[in-house]
């Protein structure tokens, strides 16, 4: 029996170039009549930067406060890149934007998080991006190769600059 592919958990870093591999979540979503839940995992500061950040940005009160305007920059960011991420898309593609379960940005390790959290929506498969870098054998981020080497789920992995052959 064929594996079903009915949730689909995307993790952004956010990044410039993290749409690209939006396209194969969403692709993949429209081929297997899957949802797509969005993630991206700001990574927790050490209590001495958030002291040195304190100590600096009076406005910031307390941690508290500090955290959540920086996870709710972090949301906004994440709805403007897709904002613009649907707006390249044709009408038609556009309509898979209801595939979209949810959106979610959490302060935690990263990788842990992003494998925790595919387990609470029941995913299918997870679809990250990964930076490319000059040697071949290390284009794998470090948040990637620990959800690759330690998810039971499996994960599709895109490098930043691949590009399918026509």
């Amino acid at each position: 029996m064929l594996p079903e592919i009915k949730v689909i958990l995307y993790a952004t870093d956010l990044s410039v170039h993290a749409g690209h591999a939006c396209r194969y979540a969403v692709y993949l979503a429209e081929k297997t009549d899957a949802e797509v839940h969005i993630l991206h995992v700001a990574e927790r500061l050490p209590a001495d930067a958030l002291d040195t950040l304190e100590s600096y940005l009076g406005k910031f009160k307390d941690r508290k406060n500090f955290v959540d305007a920086r996870l709710e920059n972090a949301k906004q960011l994440l709805i403007e890149r897709f904002d613009k991420f649907w707006d390249s898309l044709s009408e038609e593609e556009r309509l898979l934007r209801s595939r979209i379960a949810s959106l979610q940005v959490i302060e935690s390790q990263p990788a842990e998080t992003i494998i925790k959290y595919a387990n609470e929506v029941n995913a299918d498969m997870i679809v990250m991006g990964t930076h490319q870098k000059a040697p071949v054998q290390a284009f794998l981020g470090s948040i990637s190769r620990r959800v690759l080497s330690t998810s039971k789920i499996p994960t599709l992995i895109i490098p930043i600059g691949y590009q399918p052959p026509p």
